[in-house]
């Protein structure tokens, strides 16, 4: 019996093979049905209009409209296929604004779409459940990939992803940086540490990573600072003096710079955003608070 409550009740879903000569009828269904090319191609026809169909094209065929595959002229194609119902008239509404023909590269679509395959084929306790859960992630992926949004990227992440595959002298830089940002550290101390000269590891870290020594020593104070801001009630002050700024003024600079706002703008929004959760999911009843920290008998 189908749950009404969920978004998405698929009807069944296997792979097909269409080899030379072998296609599908004109035909339509009252249900929905996603087409999605692992390999080979052909032609569908959808509404009478022609699609050619390859390696990760996608096709949705909403309830009710006329559909045909032409006989395959040669080779193979090869189709994931899902018919199935949606429940949720929110999502229902937002796959039918879709467009319906368009190419899915992403690994992490082909995997889905291939677990939901191997979970219906087991025939395992509770493969139906499963294969419709699994079948929601494809639906809300096929859906945020025609979705234009701004993903909120923490400041710190594209300049990490350059850091972690550093090897050679960049990376004993990088290394030495990250033992050391918050002690005074200066290129001379750097130098005759690593024993090559100055300008040169500037040039080879700049030409690794497209950011000086100096803005990375500062990018490891700034996010060390981030998460004092953020997790614990020390002031500004304090902790612009632990994370080896000269003064508060260099510091709320250099954090603006490299986060895109202010040291307290930031403590607000952290602030708020506990707030809102609070406000949101509750107050915790079983949550408190003792000043009374001696052992207990």
């Amino acid at each position: 019996m189908a749950n009404m409550h969920a978004l998405s009740e698929v009807l069944w879903t296997f792979i097909l093979d269409y080899t030379k000569g072998w296609g599908i009828r004109l035909h339509q269904h009252d249900y929905f049905q996603i087409h999605y090319c692992i390999s080979g191609d052909g032609t569908f026809f959808l509404d009478g209009q022609p699609l050619h169909m390859k390696e990760n094209m996608c096709l949705l065929i909403h309830p009710n409209q006329p559909h045909e595959l032409l006989p395959v002229r040669s080779g193979q194609l090869r189709i994931f296929d899902t018919k199935f119902y949606i429940h949720d008239l929110a999502i229902y509404n937002a796959i039918c604004s879709m467009p319906q023909f368009m190419e899915i590269p992403d690994p992490e679509f082909r995997e889905l779409c291939m677990s939901i395959r191997n979970e219906w084929a087991s025939n395992v306790p509770y493969s139906r459940e499963m294969s419709n859960a699994i079948f929601q992630q494809i639906l809300l992926l096929f859906l945020r990939k025609n979705t234009e949004y701004t993903s909120r990227i923490p400041f710190y992440k594209a300049l990490e992803e350059r850091i972690k595959n550093l090897t050679g002298v960049e990376g004993k830089i990088a290394e030495y940086i990250q033992a050391h940002y918050l002690e005074s550290i200066s290129l001379d101390r750097l130098s005759s540490s690593l024993r090559y000269s100055k300008p040169y590891l500037c040039k080879v870290f700049r030409n690794a990573t497209s950011t000086t020594i100096n803005e990375y020593i500062n990018f490891l104070r700034v996010k060390k600072a981030y998460d004092l801001i953020c997790c614990t009630e020390k002031t500004i002050s304090e902790i612009s003096l632990e994370c080896g700024f000269s003064s508060i003024h260099y510091f709320s600079r250099t954090f603006h710079k490299i986060v895109g706002m202010s040291p307290s703008h930031t403590r607000d929004l952290d602030r708020n955003a506990i707030y809102t959760d609070i406000r949101l999911h509750g107050t915790f009843r079983w949550r408190y608070y003792s000043d009374d920290l001696s052992p207990q008998s």
